[in-house]
């Protein structure tokens, strides 16, 4: 290899990135922050191990999460001239390479991998009836034959129980094992355990009489035929010999007892990955796997990616304002530094209702459109899907050019395609409100089916959305005529994504993505965070999720909430969410430090008043509302170290106040109070009425 060719690796690397490239030490594990080059750094060592001969290329192995992420890592190795013998896969394809290997090697049959689990595990219901029976499926049919809702039920249930199946094999559970597991973990299903477990069980069985395998099979399989045959687990071992991992902290258990099979006794393995990166707990994912790696191999070398070349100073504070308190990270110093100039001060944005903050969002896309800009230079983010479909709407209204992320995708799943297939049937007479008075009531029992909010509750609701949106605008279509709009409005989706548009996607969706300008919506208790985050994991991962949206900007963004939302025709009250206070207060520092104009500094100072709903008198507070405060704020320290998150985020000083001010004796009159809401008063009101009483006796 040239001298010219290892200049050319080692170019343009900042003195981290260049000893992350050479390091001689393995493990090696690389600490990669937000916008710290991650990408270039793991192809650049895998490409200057080869050209210095301490690796070959013959027998490296790169494993990443997603195809697109596989493929990139190919495209950039072959542009560093790397031959194409390095072999770049997701998990699961790594994970099926091994298995192909393994069944030809012993000359077996290899298994089918199935598409779908669908049909297995619709055959195993059927197969179960009394496993079902006790469930309501909805009303029979009648003469029209219009017997959709008990179908789409019984749909739901099966999806549920996929999702089931799927979550107990993401962590290694066997249907021997699977009921203990769920309630230990309290998991809310539609089904109880012992029933879950049947039909986990029959699954496996029919999926193995038929010899089938399921996508979650294939790691599994790879880890048992590694570990249990050892000719063949040494010539595996031989064939990949140095090892690579990217986003290593999205690995779960079960992956991780791959990585452990190929590995052996060896240590040729680099990762790289971002504790505060890592939002996959669903699937999962234990971002304490990659902190604990520096124990797990005492020889290990760790290299900190912390020089962001991606955003401004200012969104960098203040996403790293998020993350202050969250004890579930990497005690390693992961403090961004900036490369880029002084930009903008983030804004906070308050608005009476949903639909006016969906109109001025779209307002303000548009004035970020500059001649010389694109349109995708902009995105939309919220917590969940549903949210996002007014502003979709509004966007369109205003003729500016949208794509809503998954939109296309969602009609594949199998609780749409149920709907949508029941909407094409000829004998259907359901038309205009009627029709979406039973497609609410068909989408609200299904939602039922799901052991909790997740995204078949949300493609639900945005399947009632869209269909809103049809009704409102022909408000006599029949069933029909519905369905046809929907694939065609999937279809322009697919089409405004090749196009110049403006993102519409979720906080989980916009990892790894980048934009000019980022609206972060729906900022409000109860979606961020998100309401099902009882756990003090989960409220930690909502911490990191949020501060994943926020890195996404590179110059511009504003947060908003609104102090009224619309949920299924209801427009329930909002409370501000725990995070934008210290939000706020980081705002209002980094202000001091910036030459901002007047028009800047004027809105953060309405912002402030906004959150601050607390009269400045309340504050004066008496001997006995002092008593109560006192003992308020006893209790949210024990709280915070209890749930290990900041105190802040247990409940605001402001809240704090008002209660012992008001002094609320009952759930409804503490539910009112500014800053607690249902949400909070839910979660926390029996120990703060508690405290009321006790302060007070």
């Amino acid at each position: 290899m040239t001298s010219i060719h290892l200049q050319e690796i080692l170019s343009n690397l900042n003195a981290e990135q260049h000893e992350a490239v050479t390091a001689k030490e393995h493990p090696l594990i690389i600490i990669a922050g937000a916008g710290s080059g991650k990408t270039r750094v793991l192809t650049r060592r895998i490409a200057y191990r080869i050209a210095t001969g301490d690796a070959d290329a013959r027998h490296t192995l790169a494993v990443t999460f997603t195809k697109k992420a596989a493929t990139e890592l190919k495209q950039r190795l072959h542009a560093l001239k790397m031959r194409d013998q390095i072999e770049a896969y997701t998990f699961h394809a790594a994970a099926l390479r091994i298995l192909q290997r393994y069944w030809e090697s012993k000359e077996l049959i290899p298994y089918e991998l199935i598409d779908s689990k669908f049909k297995i595990v619709s055959d195993v219901v059927s197969s179960l009836g009394s496993v079902t029976n006790g469930l309501k499926f909805g009303s029979k049919s009648d003469k029209s034959g219009w017997q959709t809702e008990k179908e789409v039920a019984r749909k739901s249930l099966i999806s549920s129980a996929i999702a089931e199946i799927e979550w107990a094999k993401a962590r290694g559970l066997t249907p021997q094992t699977y009921a203990n597991a769920v309630v230990a973990q309290d998991r809310n299903l539609a089904l109880t355990p012992t029933e879950m477990a049947e039909i986990f069980s029959k699954y496996e069985q029919l999926k193995s009489k038929l010899r089938k395998l399921d996508y979650d099979d294939l790691i599994i399989w790879a880890t048992k035929v590694l570990l249990t045959d050892h000719q063949f687990s040494t010539s595996e071992m031989y064939r990949m010999r140095h090892l690579y991992i990217d986003e290593y902290q999205d690995i779960n258990a079960v992956q991780m007892n791959l990585v452990s099979a190929l590995l052996g006794e060896r240590t040729d393995l680099c990762v790289v990955g971002d504790p505060n990166q890592a939002i996959y707990s669903w699937n999962g994912a234990d971002p304490t796997l990659i902190t604990a790696l520096p124990t797990r191999y005492r020889n290990a070398k760790t290299v900190v990616l912390s020089h962001n070349y991606r955003s401004t100073p200012q969104i960098l504070s203040l996403a790293q304002s998020v993350l202050k308190g969250n004890h579930n990270t990497s005690k390693i110093d992961t403090q961004l530094i900036p490369h880029l100039p002084d930009g903008p001060i983030p804004s906070i944005r308050t608005f009476s209702d949903s639909r006016a903050e969906a109109h001025s969002v779209a307002r303000l896309a548009k004035l970020s459109h500059q001649p010389k800009t694109s349109w995708s230079d902009i995105a939309v983010l919220a917590r969940t899907n549903a949210q996002l479909v007014p502003f979709q709407k509004i966007f369109k209204d205003l003729a500016i050019p949208t794509f809503l992320a998954g939109e296309t995708r969602y009609l594949l799943q199998s609780e749409v395609r149920t709907l949508v297939k029941s909407l094409e049937r000829e004998d259907s007479r359901l038309r205009g409100s009627s029709l979406f008075s039973w497609l609410e009531g068909v989408v609200n029992q299904s939602i039922q089916s799901y052991p909790e909010t997740g995204s078949a509750s949300d493609n639900l609701n945005l399947f009632l959305e869209l269909s809103r949106e049809f009704l409102s605008n022909v408000p006599d279509g029949d069933s029909r005529s519905l369905a046809q709009w929907l694939k065609t409005e999937a279809q322009s989706a697919t089409d405004e994504s090749l196009r110049d548009s403006v993102v519409l996607t979720t906080f989980h969706k916009a990892k790894g993505l980048e934009w000019r300008t980022v609206f972060i919506v729906g900022m409000e208790d109860g979606l961020v965070p998100i309401a099902r985050a009882q756990s003090r994991e989960a409220m930690l991962e909502e911490q990191r999720l949020l501060y994943v949206a926020i890195t996404r900007a590179k110059m511009n963004v504003t947060l908003t909430w609104a102090r009224e939302r619309s949920f299924n025709d209801r427009n329930l009250k909002r409370e501000p969410s725990p995070y934008l206070a210290t939000i706020q207060d980081e705002i209002h520092r980094i202000s001091g430090h910036v030459a901002t104009s007047e028009h800047a500094l004027s809105a953060i100072k309405k912002a402030r008043r906004n959150l601050d709903e607390t009269p400045k008198e309340q504050r004066r507070l008496t001997a006995v509302q002092q008593l109560i405060l006192s003992s308020l704020r006893l209790w949210r320290s024990r709280k915070s170290k209890e749930l290990g998150v900041p105190a802040h985020i247990i409940l605001h000083d402001h809240a704090l106040e008002s209660v012992a001010v008001k002094r609320p004796d009952n759930l409804e009159a503490l539910s009112q109070i500014a800053g607690i809401g249902r949400i909070k008063a839910s979660k926390f009101g029996t120990e703060l009425l508690q405290c009321v009483a006790t302060a007070t006796k």
